[in-house]
């Protein structure tokens, strides 16, 4: 299946990979001394490393079921994303989060993925739009409870002194917006609301000369 291609490229072999090498990990990992250091590949390697296998697991099944859906209906959305928003979290988490000594996983990019899929399927009516709204409404229940609740809903960490970081789901699902209102419908710097409003105009401007 050839959606399935990208989510294997980009998360599955590259996070199993790593979850099998300690040393390849801590060379990956978000550290503030590696980008302190000049490091600046952690920004994107991070995600890829995970703390447990059940952090692994759960973080590795939504992006590949969200990114097999996004990209059979928007190709090439999926590594466009990753590429552009994976530092844009990294840097809001080094920002935010002063205490963070060391970062990792997918649950922000994921996050992301399951919004941009949301609004894909939102701009089909019936089912899809249902599927889509409900997609959006579960990001928000979750994103609540992370914010109240420090522990993880789902993953269970190996290492005491681990816990989910509801910031990176946020600035995830927030870019996945952005990038939503910027790329998605095919522009890659304007968005489609623009180029709407425009194409009404030149219409109304050749309705009113003839």
């Amino acid at each position: 299946m050839r959606a399935l291609r990208v989510p294997l490229l980009l998360f599955v072999l590259p996070a199993i990979l790593i979850a099998g090498l300690d040393p390849l990990a801590g060379a990956l990992v978000l550290t503030r001394t590696g980008i302190g250091a000049g490091e600046v590949w952690r920004l994107w390697t991070g995600h890829w490393v995970h703390f447990s296998g059940s952090h692994l697991g759960w973080n590795l099944g939504v992006m590949v079921m969200a990114g097999v859906g996004l990209e059979s209906r928007r190709s090439g959305s999926l590594s466009r994303y990753t590429v552009i928003v994976a530092p844009l979290i990294s840097v809001s988490l080094l920002i935010g989060q002063p205490a963070m000594n060391r970062f990792g996983g997918l649950s922000g990019l994921a996050t992301g993925v399951v919004v941009l899929l949301g609004l894909v399927l939102m701009e089909n009516p019936g089912r899809d739009q249902r599927l889509g709204l409900g997609l959006l409404l579960l990001v928000s229940v979750k994103s609540g409870h992370d914010l109240v609740e420090p522990a993880a809903l789902l993953s269970r960490f190996a290492t005491l002194g681990i816990r989910p970081l509801a910031l990176a789901h946020l600035v995830g699902a927030g870019l996945a917006l952005v990038f939503a209102g910027i790329s998605l419908r095919g522009t890659a710097l304007i968005p489609a609301f623009v180029h709407d409003h425009k194409n009404e105009r030149r219409f109304t401007q050749r309705g009113s000369s003839g």
